[in-house]
C-alpha cells in the first residue's frame, strides 16, 4: 500500500514538473517586477507598484486599486489588459490580440505605441451614476487598432495624437482639456470634439 501512494505522487510530481508554465502560472507581482515568463494571467488586487517588462500573457492582465503600474514590450493573447482606480497606469509598446486595453478611473494614464488586434483601446474616467468624475490625466500617443476603436473620454485632459485606427473610429469626449491631432481612421471617422474648456 506505502509503495502504491509512493508511486502515486510521484507520478503527480513528474506531471507538474512536466506541465507548461502558461499552464500553472498566475501573477500577483510580489517582488514588485515581472521580467519575461509566460503566464495564464496576471491579477493584482492590492495597492502595489509593479512593473512588468517583456512577459507573455494567455489570458487577461487585472489592476484594481494598485499604486503605480507599469507594462512594456509585452504580449497578451485572449484576454484583455484592464488597469482601473490606481495611481498610474503606463502601457508602451505592448501588443494584444482578441482582446481591448482599458485604463479606468486612474490618476495618470499613459497608453502609448500599443497595438490592438480585434478589439479596441479605452482610456476614460470612473463613471459614478452616468457622470465623470474628472480625475484622469490621459496620454494616448501612436497606437494602433485593428476591429475597434479607440475611445478618450470624460478625462480632466487627455492628449490624444497620431494614433491609427483601421476599421473602427477614434472618438474623444467629454474632456475638461483636450490636445488632439495628427489621428487617422481609415475605416471610420475621428470624432474629437472640443474640450470644455475651449
Amino acid at each position: 500500500m506505502k509503495t502504491q501512494k509512493l508511486i502515486v505522487i510521484a507520478a503527480i510530481v513528474c506531471l507538474l514538473v512536466g506541465a507548461s508554465s502558461a499552464a500553472m502560472a498566475r501573477n500577483d507581482c510580489p517582488g514588485g517586477s515581472i521580467a519575461g515568463g509566460t503566464f495564464d494571467e496576471i491579477v493584482i488586487t492590492d495597492f502595489v507598484d509593479c512593473s512588468v517588462v517583456g512577459v507573455h500573457v494567455t489570458g487577461r492582465v487585472l489592476v484594481d486599486t494598485a499604486g503605480n503600474f507599469s507594462m512594456i514590450g509585452s504580449l497578451v493573447e485572449n484576454g484583455d489588459v484592464r488597469v482601473k482606480n490606481s495611481v498610474s497606469a503606463i502601457l508602451v509598446d505592448n501588443q494584444v490580440k482578441n482582446g481591448r486595453i482599458v485604463a479606468r478611473g486612474n490618476t495618470e494614464s499613459f497608453v502609448i505605441r500599443n497595438v490592438v488586434f480585434g478589439d479596441s483601446i479605452r482610456v476614460v474616467d470612473d463613471v459614478s451614476g452616468g457622470e465623470f468624475e474628472e480625475q484622469q490625466v490621459a496620454t494616448v500617443l501612436q497606437n494602433l487598432v485593428f476591429g475597434g476603436n479607440l475611445s478618450v473620454l470624460g478625462n480632466e485632459k487627455a492628449d490624444v495624437k497620431e494614433n491609427k485606427v483601421r476599421d473602427g473610429n477614434i472618438i474623444c469626449r467629454a474632456n475638461d482639456r483636450l490636445d488632439s491631432k495628427d489621428n487617422n481612421a481609415f475605416g471610420g471617422k475621428v470624432r474629437c470634439s472640443k474640450s470644455f474648456l475651449d
